[in-house]
């Protein structure tokens, strides 16, 4: 799923600067038991890889991008994120099903 954060961040500790970034997140699958035809499949964990990073509204330089991209807790600040999202997507989804049921 594609999605966009913002929020800001602080590169040399002192200036603070609104970031947008725009990342690709796959939400967690729980462990699939063995199967007839399958000895099963481990637990994939969440995945956040980002596609792009505005600063300030301009392209991130190079290092800038390696540092966000160490940055834990802004990874996990999009893991959160898009968890929320599909969230909200799934609640959207089962009013729209109520909707149709006449409930």
């Amino acid at each position: 799923m594609k999605l966009t954060y913002k929020c800001t961040h602080s590169f040399d500790g002192e200036n603070d600067h609104d970031l947008i970034i725009t990342y690709i997140y796959t939400a967690p699958s729980p462990a699939r038991g063995p199967s007839y035809s399958c000895a099963g499949e481990p637990a994939e964990y969440t995945e956040v890889e980002i596609i792009s990073l505005l600063i300030d509204g301009v392209p991130a330089t190079h290092d800038q991008l390696s540092e966000v991209d160490e940055n834990t807790r802004l990874y996990e600040a999009m893991e959160i994120h898009g968890a929320d999202c599909i969230a909200d997507e799934q609640a959207a989804a089962e009013e729209y099903r109520n909707e149709l049921r006449g409930e």
